[in-house]
């Protein structure tokens, strides 16, 4: 369960120059700074930093990634299962087990014994169906509904055990927990209750409680007299602040004004790793990309698709948006995935881009497109700009817009290109959801039956052999098809003080809390 440590050393120049491949040019000789060794030690305060403050203690409203409230939600309501993050193996907490007899169709989940909520109730079978049906509920309004929606219905069996039973079979069903607030239990008091009695007094299981929340200031937490998990949580007390920004997220770490924070800027990992700081990075494939509309002109064509995947520069695009500290998805899958194959993504080749701009200038359809970004964009789409007016017959406008208007943008797909992600670490079921024909969150829109074929046939493939196959096929046909251009892999990271050991990250880049402790 440990996380795989990145020394954010530098790429030779040689390497940078060679191809997009490379993945960043972080300071040369750098190396980011041990944690402390020996044992945990219990006590003392942790002062934590994540990037987004909670609009409610809800845990279905709570995202379950580096980018939001993860460290949070595993404080108060605990974590049923997470994974290795280098191996994706699952590693059970109070969940004792979780499985199928039927290829993915209906699981069995079984409970450790004796788990109690923090008010000292118990936490039961029906407490995991409850909170199940809360994210499914469309009224809940949870981030999380797509992957709640795979259940279609559940049955307890016993105190401890839940039958689930799934929509279609979906035979790691478990990564659709961990990756999510399914992972998160309250009590069903706190699920019945009103927004204001969910935000002052949440019940779960974690090893921390509520003890007051200051919106837009500080979440104080205390320990869980009732965590099943002793000696664990390490730390008498958290607080949680919320910095957005990136530059004071990473002075306040640096000043010592918190011990921990979780990051997801290339740039703060970078100096992080320069000035002695812990910093790491959860290795996960995808990343963010320029999403091309598939459903209207011009990019339902594939050579416009192809014309400006071949015609960017993504070395170029690493220096304009992260200062080259970013790292370039050469591949879709992380080379340390056991799906990783020598797929390469687009690469440029700027005469083979013009080639297909002439032709389809020639048909009477010159490119012309705008790009859609949020106000923090603006870098991407000068360098998106700049690098496009070497060309001939294209034409990018840039289109600011609020973050408030990304989720009608996206669910109208009012845009030709726009900036999104697709994360992952196991592939099933983010890849699925980012690319399937009939999912919602298959933004390009490509419509493909080939891709289709082998994302399905990856997500009930009963054996490694059948889906390493499977997602081979789903790296060649992206590649094919262009439907979006990756320039950045995720930085679903941390930076810390030299102090600070225990250091867990699961899932998408989510933090364990219990195992924190610092260093007296």
């Amino acid at each position: 369960m440990f996380l795989r440590r990145h020394a954010l050393v530098a790429v030779s120049a040689v390497a940078m120059l060679a191809s997009s491949a490379c993945g960043g040019g972080h300071s040369v000789g750098a190396i980011a700074a041990a944690a402390p060794s020996g044992d945990p030690v219990a006590g003392g305060t942790g002062r934590i930093v994540e990037m987004a403050e909670p609009r409610s203690l809800d845990p279905a409203l709570i995202s379950n990634s580096w980018a939001n409230s993860p460290l949070l939600g595993n404080a108060l309501y605990g974590t049923l299962m997470i994974d290795n993050i280098e191996t994706g193996a699952i590693e059970y907490k109070m969940a004792e087990n979780f499985f199928s007899t039927d290829g993915g169709k209906t699981f069995t989940l079984v409970l450790r014994d004796g788990l109690r909520f923090s008010d000292g109730s118990p936490l039961t079978a029906h407490s995991v169906k409850t909170a199940w049906e809360h994210v499914k509920d469309p009224a809940t309004a949870s981030p999380d509904i797509p992957q709640a929606r795979l259940i279609d219905s559940s049955d307890v069996v016993d105190e401890r055990t839940l039958r689930v039973n799934l929509v279609t079979p979906v035979p790691n069903f478990a990564n659709a927990i961990l990756q999510t607030s399914l992972n998160w239990i309250a009590s069903p008091t706190t699920l019945a209750a009103d927004q204001a009695h969910k935000d002052s007094d949440p019940v779960g299981a974690g090893p921390y409680t509520l003890e007051h929340w200051s919106r837009q200031d500080v979440i104080s937490l205390t320990r869980n007299a009732n965590y099943y998990d002793a000696p664990r949580p390490y730390l008498d007390r958290l607080e949680i602040r919320a910095i957005p920004d990136a530059e004071q997220r990473y002075n306040t770490v640096l000043s010592g004004g918190a011990d921990f924070a979780l990051e997801g800027i290339w740039q703060n990992l970078d100096k992080a790793t320069n000035t002695g700081l812990q910093s790491s990075v959860a290795p996960l494939g995808g990343g963010t990309s320029l999403v091309l509309n598939n459903t209207k002109a011009p990019f339902d064509d594939p050579r416009a698709r192809k014309a400006l995947a071949t015609a960017l520069n993504l070395d170029m695009l690493n220096t304009a948006v992260y200062e080259g500290t970013g790292k370039i998805p050469a591949h879709l899958f992380d080379e340390s995935s056991p799906f990783y194959k020598d797929i390469p993504l687009a690469q440029p080749n700027h005469d083979a881009a013009q080639r297909l701009l002439d032709e389809l200038a020639s048909e009477g359809a010159p490119l012309e497109f705008t790009l859609s970004l949020y106000p923090t964009g603006k870098s991407l789409g000068a360098a998106v700009q700049t690098q496009m007016s070497v060309f001939d017959n294209v034409k990018v406008e840039v289109r600011t817009i609020d973050l408030a208007q990304v989720g009608q943008n996206l669910g109208k797909k009012d845009y030709d290109v726009i900036s999104s992600t697709v994360v992952f670490s196991d592939p099933e079921p983010r890849l699925w959801f980012g690319f399937h024909s009939t999912s919602s969150g298959n933004y390009s829109g490509i419509k493909d039956p080939q891709l289709d074929d082998a994302l399905d046939r990856g997500r009930v493939a009963g054996n490694d052999a059948e889906r390493t196959a499977a997602y081979e096929a789903v790296q060649k046909r992206l590649v094919e098809l262009n439907p979006v251009i990756f320039y950045s892999r995720a930085a679903p990271g941390v930076i810390a003080g030299t102090q600070v050991g225990g250091i867990v990250q699961y899932g998408m880049g989510s933090v364990l809390p219990e195992t924190l402790w610092i260093q007296k």
